[in-house]
């Protein structure tokens, strides 16, 4: 049976499970120091009998978002903050299940190719414009026009255009079933933006958002970070706890420890923003909550085969035998990852086990022999760019002195993330030391896909581009799987990536922030916390 003779409530269901399967998996997955006892702590229960009102999550984090404009950003820091100012159709909550956000129902129709939603009546943005279907419909012809230039246009996936058909009623139209729906549509890549603010504000909207959330932004600078409030007329679902919160850059980590530790803040979380050489000391701390969950994050050396010598498979099966992930993750993570074997994480479903012995694992004499054979044995030179924040620089360098051992000096640029993901994506660097947030196997089109926002191979394979495009639309798990497998075979087999390690995402809380827990991509559940 296809995709288009399920029944609206099948497909619906199967769409629904299909989210909640790529949730993290609880299995363990860490090993050595990343198993001690309370691996799995996913929060404390408060200390208050019930909830209260007011106070500011003050937030430390590693990272600043290049731009708040959903259209134009594919970073998670920038996510994580749009996910607080935007109110996307959908939400998604702890345990992946979807659940009404600007939307209070849906339904599908038309062979599952239409996804008609009835909105909640009565929202607004925060500029005093309706939040309504019109609204919709206009964000999603803004995200899908080319002259948009959208980065994050992957995650509404075959979408030919949205249409409002009274002001509480709009119907996506599909150009076919997409199972994957509510990955991108749980959000705020894709939630509704003010067309007021876009047309009076312009290029200022990324620094200047204006959306239907549940906070708003009041102040973004670069000494301070940004501030945003609780957005009083929010209707849509039940206001938030705290007052406001503070997202402040501290791009060292000492300095970031420092302030949580004194008071400055009272929260650290989200990607690499806490110290993993201070778990320990945090864990021994009775007055923070320290918690971890396996991540679905991936950290991996990408060669750009634009620039040679990276498009001989030789070089790229040397630089790949070059890594040993073990001391990687022993001297730049203090041991809290696993060593990535695949384009796919292995927490996330379609991850295919047979990739741990596919690659080009550490053989430094086979590295030194392949150098020497495509006439690179003396002192070949390239170029790495990652981003700044402390955990990627420190395994650039991890990965810098490991290629000197095989007689190749590299040369790193290490620049802060939004600078780093414009310039990574101009193509000038020979390797990209690149990293993704994502819950779902449907990360190869944008990361490996010929028109992916996030590739960077710089090469085009067409039978490549043809097994992911059909994944994307596959909904038989073993049809789909077997697709997958072809896909990490071919990037694994062809040294396109050498795949690095897999980490633990982290947060911790001082004891005043009550009822916080760590979700499977990082970020935290802002509508449930207060402050004590």
């Amino acid at each position: 049976m296809s995709l288009s003779d399920l029944s609206p409530h099948a497909f619906d269901r199967l769409a629904r499970e299909y989210l909640k399967k790529n949730a993290i998996s609880r299995r363990g997955v860490m090993v050595g120091a990343a198993a001690m006892a309370g691996a799995m702590s996913l929060g404390r229960p408060g200390f208050a009998s019930e909830a209260t009102s007011g106070g500011t999550l003050r937030v430390g984090r590693a990272e600043e978002p290049d731009t708040l404009d959903p259209h134009k950003t594919t970073l998670s820091v920038s996510s994580m903050t749009m996910d607080q100012i935007y109110e996307p159709l959908t939400r998604r909550d702890f345990d992946n299940n979807v659940v009404p956000g600007l939307a209070e129902s849906w339904e599908f129709s038309n062979g599952n190719r239409t996804l008609t939603f009835r909105l909640k009546p009565g929202a607004m943005f925060q500029d005093g414009t309706p939040l309504d279907a019109e609204a919709v419909a206009w964000t999603v012809a803004r995200h899908l026009d080319p002259a948009t230039e959208s980065t994050s246009l992957f995650f509404i996936g075959p979408l030919d255009h949205a249409e409002a058909i009274d002001p509480v009623t709009v119907a996506y139209h599909y150009t076919e079933p997409f199972v994957p729906v509510w990955v991108g549509l749980t959000l705020g890549y894709t939630a509704p933006i003010s067309r007021a603010a876009v047309e009076e504000r312009g290029d200022r909207f990324g620094r200047e958002p204006v959306g239907g959330g549940p906070f708003r932004l009041v102040s973004w600078s670069p000494d301070r970070g940004m501030r945003l409030e609780r957005f009083e007329e929010y209707t849509v679902n039940p206001q938030p706890h705290v007052d406001a919160i503070e997202f402040i850059h501290y791009p060292e980590d000492s300095t970031r420890l420092a302030a949580l530790e004194t008071g400055e803040i009272n929260a650290v979380y989200f990607g690499a923003s806490v110290p993993l050489d201070a778990v320990s000391r945090l864990r021994r701390n009775d007055e923070l909550d320290l918690q971890e969950r396996p991540a679905q994050m991936m950290r991996t050396l990408i060669f750009n085969q634009s620039m040679p010598p990276f498009d001989n498979l030789e070089v790229r099966q040397a630089f790949s035998h070059a890594i040993d992930q073990e001391r990687l993750i022993a001297f730049a993570l203090d041991g809290h990852a696993v060593p990535a074997h695949s384009p796919i994480a292995s927490s996330i479903p379609g991850f295919d086990p047979a990739t741990v012995d596919m690659g080009y694992g550490y053989d430094p004499d086979r590295a030194r022999e392949l150098l020497a054979r495509n006439g690179l044995a003396e002192d070949f030179e390239c170029t790495l760019i990652c981003n700044d924040t402390p955990v990627i620089r420190r395994s650039a360098e991890v990965v810098q002195a490991q290629l000197r051992e095989v007689g190749v000096s590299v040369s790193i640029e290490s620049l802060p993330i939004a600078q780093w993901s414009a310039l990574s994506s101009q193509g000038g660097h020979h390797i990209s030391l690149s990293t993704y947030t994502y819950p779902d196997a449907d990360i190869v089109f944008p990361a490996i896909h010929t028109s992916g926002a996030l590739n960077r191979m710089f090469v085009t394979y067409p039978e490549l581009d043809e097994m992911i495009e059909r994944q994307r639309v596959t909904a038989d798990p073993d049809e789909r799987q077997q697709i997958l497998n072809s896909i990490q075979e071919f990037v694994l087999t062809g040294a396109h990536w050498k795949p690095l390690f897999e980490p633990l995402n982290f947060a911790v809380f001082a004891n005043e922030v009550q009822n916080a827990r760590l979700k499977s991509g990082g970020d935290v559940l802002l509508s449930e916390l207060w402050i004590e």
